[in-house]
């Protein structure tokens, strides 16, 4: 029941503070839609959850792991992913974002296992791109085209 009322107060939370961001100037969809669409889902969860609770609905305790405690733990993948993401945001202005954010993809992708450099570079830059152009002619938002300036 806890976890159900601390979700509803942190939605009935952010949308009270989201009511205080300021309307965007020339912007299709204002600064503060992405947090009100937040803050009611995450009221309409704790809603929820608090209707599961009173109904006696409860939640059955997971199975017993079967996993080493001794085994020594691999920081590899969060080190690639820390690693890619510091890079991406270096050169976030400077290359653009379209070329910051597919480093960061493929870095991702790459901590996890995947090995087809190809696909895995076409795919981070399609995401990338896709990504740039939803929030530049979709939302109107100014992003860093870096060495794409003239391309984008």
């Amino acid at each position: 029941m806890l976890v159900a009322l601390a979700i509803t107060a942190l939605g009935i939370a952010l949308f009270i503070g989201s009511n205080e961001i300021p309307f965007g100037i020339n912007a299709v969809v204002g600064p503060r839609v992405f947090p009100l669409i937040v803050s009611v889902g995450l009221t309409a969860l704790g809603a929820l959850m608090i209707v599961s609770v009173l109904r006696g609905d409860r939640a059955e305790p997971a199975a017993e792991e079967d996993t080493d405690m001794e085994a020594p733990v691999n920081l590899t993948a969060p080190g690639i992913i820390l690693g890619g993401f510091l890079l991406g945001a270096a050169v976030l202005t400077s290359a653009g974002f379209v070329i910051g954010t597919a480093i960061m993809y493929f870095s991702v992708a790459w901590a996890f296992g995947e090995r087809r450099i190809g696909l895995m570079a076409f795919v981070a830059l399609a995401v990338a791109l896709v990504t740039y152009l939803a929030f530049t002619r979709g939302l109107d938002l100014s992003l860093p085209a870096g060495v794409l300036k003239g391309i984008l």
